[in-house]
């Protein structure tokens, strides 16, 4: 994939995921979570997505639930984005959280 079709691709995946989150996932009402970063696999399948929140316990939390419903939201970025191959999310915390 040519880098800079990766990085429009990238920055259309955060955005795209941020509303997802916050739109149609359940996240519990005093969690709210950030998409930092996205890095996609060499062909594009997959795509690691860096969360964060405002306390590690929410941030636990709130990936729990994002990797249980990554198939959904795959589901749902497949309908919203125009690809041929649309990236598999997994979530993981930005390490900045991790203290």
């Amino acid at each position: 994939m040519k880098e800079r079709r990766r990085e429009r691709l990238r920055s259309l995946l955060i955005r795209e995921l941020s509303d997802i989150i916050r739109t149609e996932i359940d996240l519990p009402d005093n969690v709210f979570v950030t998409v930092h970063d996205v890095h996609l696999s060499k062909d594009g399948s997959r795509a690691t997505v860096f969360i964060s929140a405002l306390r590690k316990e929410d941030a636990l939390k709130a990936l729990e639930i994002l990797n249980r419903a990554a198939g959904y939201i795959h589901h749902i970025l497949g309908k919203r984005l125009k690809l041929r191959v649309v990236p598999r999310p997994e979530f993981v915390i930005s390490s900045g959280d991790l203290l």
